[in-house]
């Protein structure tokens, strides 16, 4: 299999392999126990915070004016007994929890406030008191007052102080389930506090009683105006009444209504019975005007025959008739009572004839009569209805002056009824609760409390330096720790550099290994060798042998060493490294780095000594460029002349051979390259090497930034060996137990 075959397939796995460690990143659950020793390390840091903010807090509370309060318990009365009808006087609601409510909200009001202090003429206390040659000198418009004047002027502002006081201290609260209230008043001064809350609580009573009297004053006095008024309406009211009764000469109006209502009955009767008459008379009349003048035919109507006077005389003749035929049955024509039977007979027939003569002649007078008859009773029942319909108005005029004078009357007596009432209550106290327990002096103020002040800022400095260091741990984004490294990177930790002072290097000043402080005091390169410095010298050894037992079946001949950004003491690494490596085997060491090269300056070479750039351009030879160091007989090339194209140089063929050739001399081959960031070359340099080792500062170098360079050298398909964590503060991490499996091993050498 080709070379960028097996490249290739490395790139991909290694892909493959980082995606599916970035998914399980998503799903890390809290790590609390991370988190304590984050605060943990932080613990003194937090314990000063805590000290300091508990000395603060006790100052300020020590500072405060204690506050005293104490309480009065009174019975709220809710329904009061009524010992008169007056229900505008006291119905206030009582019973309903609106007027508990509003009952509080009056102790807690300002004309409650006033009449504490006036009864305990609070405005005359020394805490109210103003001096006046102070308050002249604070108003100098005042000087013209008179003494009078501005001491009554001063007097005003003492009571509104002394008001204000207990306006802002006093308070007022229902107990739960019960028609009890607590009167509270706060202020610094204990005796004053006592002396204010009882005498609210008789204040508020007092108010009650007061505005009970003059509701009831207020009631009398309209009452008392009320009154004469309607008496002279109802005096007004009954003489109209009599008035109008002697001018209409009323004895008994509803007698007399009656009576007419009865008359004009009566003649609605006879007028009916007039019509009726009428109508029979007025039949007839006009029957006897059409057949006047023939009798037989008259004789023989229905309407004459039903005539009484013709009808009893056509009876008589029967009568007549009858006679004579029976005596015709037993008596000739001649006999005396035949002719004196057809004597009656014929008298008979006459008065018949006679009769309606007499109807004919008498029957006109009839008629009139009855016209007349029936227009005198309609006449009579119109000035009946006349008479009736003035009784009537009359009586609707009298009942309503006896309506007014009723109602005035029984107006004047109520209001004279409540006029009675109110007269006896005047003087009656009616009260609206009752102190159930007076409020004594307190003995320590309630607040501030000075123990539960101090308690909650140290509660509160400790939770802020908690949030503060895990704020910090959160967005802290540089590698720290082992935990950093495989869990941010997801590489595995193959060594740490302990931090290195100039002390500890000859200078006394803290340094990073590969970093000098200044330009004019680097530090000591072979610092590997210090006798007194263990910890750097045992970390180095560990590295080594972590880089050997890597590939242990496998040749890990070339050792290419890189890191993210410059200063990160890369080149210090590879040095001490390739120290290490040379007391176990033939080593030399390659720096790479040909845009700022410092392993030259280093191992005190000029900057014009002949190394790579000139093996790869072909102008010296390898014998020329390879310098040994003489007190660790370590093989160095350095980066020679800088070229203007090193990256040209790097991918070149010519390395390539040189890195071959020099396998054949060497047993380890260590590298500096150029961090990863900055550019390329690193890259072109980790594809020859059989180990890549990749150098992190700690606490310095942003996780960002080695994430990116870690993914362009696996995209590349180079394989990374391991990080190497430098500059590592071995105190701090003993301390934290982050490195407890690295660093034993340096205690144990030192």
């Amino acid at each position: 299999m080709s070379t960028n075959a097996i490249n290739t397939n490395n790139k991909q796995t290694s892909n493959k392999s980082l995606a599916y460690s970035d998914d399980m990143q998503d799903y890390d659950d809290i790590d609390f126990g991370q988190l304590f020793k984050v605060v943990f390390r932080r613990r003194w840091a937090i314990i000063a915070l805590a000290i300091v903010a508990g000395l603060i807090a006790t100052i300020y509370a020590y500072s405060l004016t204690p506050i005293y309060s104490t309480s009065a318990t009174l019975y709220l009365e809710t329904e009061n007994s009524k010992v008169v009808s007056l229900d505008d006087v006291y119905n206030d609601g009582g019973g309903h929890q609106e007027y508990f409510y509003t009952q509080l909200e009056i102790i807690r009001s300002k004309p409650i406030a006033e009449r504490v202090v006036e009864k305990l003429k609070l405005d005359r206390h020394p805490i109210f008191s103003i001096n006046k040659k102070d308050y002249l000198m604070a108003n100098p418009e005042l000087i013209s007052l008179s003494d009078e004047e501005l001491q009554k002027q001063i007097s005003t502002i003492e009571f509104h102080r002394a008001v204000g006081y207990v306006y802002g201290g006093i308070g007022a609260s229902g107990i739960k389930d019960t028609q009890l209230a607590s009167i509270s008043f706060t202020s610094p001064h204990p005796e004053l506090t006592a002396m204010i809350a009882n005498a609210a609580a008789q204040a508020y009573i007092d108010n009650h009683m007061d505005v009970n009297l003059q509701r009831i004053e207020k009631s009398a006095t309209w009452l008392n105006s009320s009154l004469a008024g309607l008496k002279e309406k109802l005096e007004l009211s009954e003489e109209r009444l009599q008035a109008f009764q002697e001018q209409e000469s009323i004895v008994d109006v509803n007698g007399v209504k009656s009576f007419n209502a009865i008359e004009l009955e009566n003649l609605a009767q006879e007028l009916v019975n007039a019509k009726s008459e009428l109508k029979d008379v007025q039949l007839v009349y006009n029957i006897i005007n059409e057949h006047q003048k023939d009798v037989e035919q008259l004789a023989n109507l229905p309407d004459i025959l039903s005539h009484p006077a013709v009808k009893e005389a056509n009876a008589q003749r029967r009568d007549a008739e009858e006679t004579l035929d029976e005596l015709g049955l037993t008596y000739g024509v001649k006999h005396p009572k035949i002719i004196a039977a057809k004597a009656d007979l014929r008298r008979e027939n006459a008065n018949v004839n006679k009769n309606i003569n007499r109807l004919v002649s008498n029957i006109g007078n009839e008629y009139r009569k009855a016209q007349k008859q029936v227009a005198q009773i309609n006449q009579s029942i119109e000035q009946a209805k006349d008479d009736y319909q003035k009784l009537a108005r009359v009586d609707n005029r009298r009942r309503e002056l006896r309506q007014e004078v009723e109602t005035n009357k029984n107006l004047y007596d109520s209001f004279f009824t409540k006029l009675n009432e109110t007269s006896q209550l005047e003087g009656f106290e009616v009260s609206a609760g009752r102190v159930i327990e007076k409020a004594e002096v307190p003995y320590g103020p309630f607040k501030p409390n000075k123990k539960l002040i101090i308690v909650i800022a140290v509660m509160f400095a400790v939770a802020v330096g908690v949030g503060a260091t895990l704020l910090l741990e959160a967005v802290n984004s540089t590698v720290r720790t082992l935990d950093d490294v495989e869990m941010k990177l997801h590489q595995n930790l193959l060594g740490i550099v302990p931090m290195v002072t100039k002390q500890q290097s000859g200078e006394g000043e803290t340094l990073l290994p590969g970093k000098q402080k200044n330009k004019k005091q680097p530090l000591n390169i072979r610092h590997y060798f210090d006798g007194e410095d263990h910890s750097f010298s045992e970390s180095i050894r560990t590295l080594r042998t972590s880089l050997l037992l890597l590939n242990f079946e496998d040749t890990n001949q070339v050792v290419s060493i890189t890191s993210t950004i410059p200063g990160e003491g890369k080149t210090m690494v590879s040095t001490n490294l390739a120290f290490a490596l040379s007391q176990l085997d033939k080593t030399i060491l390659i720096d790479t780095d040909m845009r700022r090269p410092s392993v030259a300056k280093n191992f005190e070479l000029s900057m014009n000594t002949p190394g790579l750039s000139n093996l790869i351009a072909g102008t010296h030879k390898l014998e020329e460029c390879i310098h040994t160091d003489k007190e660790t007989g370590l093989d160095v090339i350095c980066a020679g002349t800088l070229p203007p194209n090193p990256q040209e140089l790097l991918a070149s063929n010519r390395f390539k051979e040189l890195i071959k050739n020099l396998k054949q001399s060497y047993t380890r081959i260590v590298i500096d390259t150029a961090p990863i960031q900055a550019v390329s070359d690193g890259m072109i340099v980790a594809r020859h090497a059989d180990s890549l080792l990749y150098v992190v500062k700690a606490e310095d170098t942003k996780e960002k930034l080695v994430k990116t360079g870690i993914k362009r050298l696996i995209q590349s398909g180079v394989k990374i060996d391991g990080v190497v964590l430098n500059h590592v503060d071995l105190a701090k991490a003993q301390e934290y137990e982050e490195f407890h499996g690295y660093y034993d091993q340096y205690g144990y050498n030192s």
